[in-house]
């Protein structure tokens, strides 16, 4: 139903609801559009519903495009007027009007971001859930987050279909739906806000609308990801006012945001809300067709129901949808139907809303938000062959969707061993089942894959790969097609595979790891003995590291024939174990040193160990070609007097043994449990860490306390100043918190003092204070109370926390002068001094005037000492009355800083 037929079945209660002062802003939104080739241009829409009853109508507004400037943005929309401005578009009722204004700008450069607004008086009067909202302004932004378009493209802001405003009913659910796209294909995130009346200023005593008359059964609720909202349920007639703030992420970078500020109108009648048939959201390969049946029925019998659909499907400029409706009383069925074609395929899922409205003079309306993802059709026929030593991939040429300018090739994702899996529509992900990409952005239809060595049984799958692409290349909102079928393929074993580098015996220079190897195969499609005749030769090569480093031929073993070649394992001794891994490999060689290959490298697990309080941290290393299935921990048991078994490591390569002892030794060591996928090789494969021993030791610092400062100054009223108290001001009261009252680790036993003059000064330890009880100290700093502190707390094992809240006070100066003196040489008030004590005035610029403006007399010394006599001459000077003037500086947390500049006169006596 159109907003228009909404406005036509809501007139008597519009009517009742307008005023003769209404001014006069309902609703709307602003949007923004980039253009083309012109990465700093944007075209930009202020979207109004307004009330044209009270007299009050806009031409123009004025757009703040958020650098400073700002323009008058003319009405586009409606019946040219007399001025030769169109009018606006009315909605077939008295109290709304649409109204687009429209206008262009440049900006000077890229920056974070631009706030464009809209700001015009007023609202409409009578709006339920915010203070007279006839005398507050109304206010609509958008954030424009201008990036490199080289790097990131250009960006538009989402496009709200649905009208911003709504009806509801009271007792009755309320679903709205913005029904919001991104012509980007960016992804949106919804959330409801308070209206704002400024930029960063919402309006005066807002509610949200189930915060009128609230109660259990009155909740609004948005959906972040559709926008769908649910007021379940109204309580009190009227208008109400929310704001949705929509934004947009690109490759989870935020793009910019809309403000919508929305209106629901809600009345008080016998209506019950049409109800539609529930129906799962979906996802299909582009190229199927889509269709759907929707049902909607009403418990008033009587009436007869509108179901509609509308959403982005029905905008592609490329095979859209459609949607047919049999419209009846008490009931209505429609019939969704869309083609799909490459060209929807996208990151984003489409959203489509059906809606189901009733005829009752205060229609209601029950809404269902359909989600749809479409996903490109997935490459056909792949096939994994094994050729010497690669595997060689093929699929099906013509690739469904390569003639769309968004398909970037494809992509090759191996496993080692099989995943048999059925793909779904709705996940395109290969990473989460064992897959890991090897290569991208492959064109044709084959690739060869060289980085393979024989036991193991490699499976493959290959996705179709698209996205946006900038002018500079770059690529953004990327999505996959579905998964291939998994082919997989294994080389033939004519090399010997490693299976052992197992550590016997820890030590520093007598260590021991046992290593061994299988044979290669001499069946059909493995070795050829005539291509490869004898003698035959194993090499067993060592080097120090996981990784082939400086290799060293530590044992060889021949024999004239295969069948002889039985030496398969080797224990290597004097090693340091106990401080390195070794990895070892073999090489096979025929026919006098003619090499038929070697196997990979394989290492040694290495432990190491990371002392806690009371816990060990437990991490292992190992560099090998087949894959480890799991780990298994083993302890020293001082009882048993041997290692037991006390944990499984299945995914990881950590563990932490926690309630341990302090300061107790303990020793561990790990055994892998693993497999080659391919056939014939010997499973399980197991090898052993080397021992190591650690002590759980205190590492963890205690909670830092929560500090306050206090002084004197803090007790200056506001009319009153420093001088007004007499105790002594130069102490600063320190107070916190003990925090073994409230911390995990309750080991806390002294407290470290920290003072810095300034902010950013060096922090030095004043006091410590090993009673962890005594939370308080007091510290008299010199010169003056300005400065900052901190603390921190200590444990029994010297860790030291992080720094409390850095507290930083200001010091309160007291400068007094008097207005005579009387300099007679009687010894009474012959020096004219300010009056004392002073506090944290560290100098002056004072300077006496007579009364013809010449200077007299000055100093920067804080006690001043005049005697009444003149700077230069000396003379005495006559009595009268003197000007002076005094800018007074104290040291502040900024440094030596005015606080106060004094003047008036002095009456100089004799």
């Amino acid at each position: 139903m159109t907003l228009k037929k909404y406005f036509f079945f809501i007139f008597v209660f519009l009517l009742s609801c307008i005023q003769v002062f209404a001014t006069h802003n309902r609703a709307g939104e602003i949007y923004y559009s980039a253009v083309p080739g012109q990465p700093l241009t944007y075209n930009v829409s202020i979207i109004t519903y307004t009330d044209p009853t009270g007299g009050v109508d806009r031409d123009e507004l004025t757009l703040n495009w958020g650098d400073g400037t700002s323009s008058q943005l003319t009405r586009i929309n409606g019946p040219v007027g007399a001025g030769g401005i169109p009018q606006g578009e009315p909605t077939g009722v008295a109290g709304i009007k649409y109204n687009v204004y429209s206008g262009t700008h440049t900006y000077s450069g890229i920056v974070p971001f631009y706030v464009i607004s809209m700001t015009d008086p007023n609202r409409i009067a009578g709006i339920e859930n915010m203070t007279t909202s006839v005398n507050v302004q109304f206010y609509l932004e958008d954030t424009i987050k201008i990036k490199d378009p080289s790097i990131y493209g250009f960006n538009n802001s989402p496009i709200l279909q649905y009208p911003p405003i709504d009806f509801a009913n009271i007792n009755q659910v309320f679903y709205h739906n913005p029904l919001a796209f991104d012509v980007d294909g960016d992804s949106l995130h919804f959330q409801l806000v308070p209206p704002l009346q400024q930029q960063g200023t919402q309006v005066p005593g807002y509610l949200y609308p189930d915060e009128v008359n609230p109660g259990p059964d009155n909740n609004m609720t948005i959906d972040s990801q559709t926008g769908e909202i649910v007021w379940d349920v109204p309580k009190q007639r009227g208008i109400y006012n929310i704001a949705i703030l929509i934004s947009e992420y690109r490759n989870n970078i935020p793009m910019g945001t809309i403000l919508r500020d929305m209106q629901i109108i809600v009345e008080d009648t016998d209506n019950i809300v049409p109800e539609i048939a529930e129906f799962s959201d979906t996802c299909i390969i582009a190229g199927t067709t889509l269709e759907q049946i929707v049902n909607a029925t009403d418990q008033n019998l009587n009436q007869t129901i509108t179901l509609e659909a509308s959403g982005f499907p029905f905008e592609v400029d490329i095979s859209p949808a459609d949607f047919t409706a049999n419209n009846n009383q008490a009931f209505a069925n429609g019939f969704f139907s869309w083609n799909s074609v490459c060209e929807h395929a996208r990151r984003q899922p489409y959203q489509v809303v059906f809606r189901a409205v009733d005829n009752h003079p205060i229609p209601l309306t029950a809404l269902k938000t359909w989600q749809i993802k479409i996903v490109a059709p997935p490459p056909e026929n792949l096939v994994a062959t094994p050729v010497e030593n690669t595997v060689e991939l093929e699929w099906d040429a013509n690739y469904d969707c390569a003639h769309i300018s968004k398909f970037k090739g494809f992509s090759i994702w191996r496993r080692d061993g099989s995943n048999p899996f059925t793909p779904d529509t709705c996940d395109t992900s290969l990473a989460d089942k064992g897959y890991i990409q090897i290569a991208s952005g492959v064109s044709g239809n084959s690739f060869t894959d060289e980085d393979v060595v024989p036991g193991i049984l490699y499976c493959y799958r290959i996705r179709a790969e698209f996205a946006e692409t900038t002018p500079a290349g770059f690529t953004y909102n990327e999505y996959s097609s579905m998964p291939s079928n998994e082919s997989c393929g294994e080389l033939r074993r004519d090399i010997p595979v490693i299976l052992n580098a197992s550590v016997l015996s820890t030590g520093v220079n007598n260590g021991e790891i046992f290593v061994s190897w299988a044979k290669p195969l001499v069946t059909v499609d493995n070795l050829d003995t005539l291509q490869f005749p004898g003698p035959y030769e194993f090499k067993l090569y060592r080097s120090v590291g996981f990784t082939e480093n400086n290799p060293v031929e530590i044992a060889s073993f021949t024999s004239p024939t295969f069948g002889g070649l039985n030496d398969t394992t080797f224990t290597d001794t004097g090693l340091n174990t106990e401080n390195s891994p070794y990895n070892y490999k073999v090489t096979f060689k025929s026919n006098n040193d003619v090499l038929v290959g070697n196997t990979e490298n394989a290492s040694s697990i290495f432990l190491s160990i990371n002392p806690s309080d009371q816990q060990l941290q437990l991490e292992w290393e190992v560099d090998v070609p087949w894959r480890n299935d799991s780990f298994f921990v083993y302890r020293y048991d001082d009882v048993l007097q041997q290692y037991d078994s006390i944990a499984t490591v299945v995914d990881g390569s950590s563990y932490t043994d926690f309630n341990l002892e302090n300061n107790q030794e303990y020793c561990y060591y790990v055994v892998s449990v693993g497999q080659y996928s391919g056939s014939n090789v010997p499973s399980p494969i197991i090898n052993l860490s080397q021992e190591t021993c650690a002590e759980p030791m205190d590492t963890i610092p205690p909670c830092r306390p929560f500090l306050d400062v206090t002084n004197l100054c803090d007790e200056i009223g506001p009319e009153e100043n420093a001088c007004s108290i007499s105790e002594e001001l130069n102490i600063n009261n320190l107070r916190w918190t003990n925090p073994n009252n409230n911390c995990e680790y309750e080991d806390a036993v002294e407290y470290n003092i920290y003072f810095s003059r300034f902010p950013e000064g060096e922090y030095s330890i004043i006091a410590s204070i090993d009673d962890i009880t005594d939370t308080t100290y007091q510290h008299m700093p010199e010169l003056s109370i300005s400065g900052c502190y901190a603390i921190t707390a200590i444990d029994s094992a010297g860790n030291e926390s992080d720094f409390s809240n850095v507290v930083c006070v200001e010091s309160c100066p007291c400068y007094l002068l008097p207005n005579t003196f009387t300099p007679n040489n009687d010894g009474q008030n012959d020096i004219f001094t300010p009056i004392l004590p002073y506090r944290f005035v560290d100098k002056v610029n004072f300077q006496v005037f007579n009364r013809w403006g010449v200077k007299v007399f000055e100093t920067t010394d804080p006690m001043l000492n005049w005697d009444g006599t003149d700077l230069r001459s000396g003379r005495v000077l006559e009595e009268g009355v003197y000007y002076y003037r005094c800018e007074v500086f104290s040291q502040s947390l900024e440094g030596s800083k005015q606080f106060e500049v004094l003047s008036g006169y002095i009456h100089l006596f004799r």
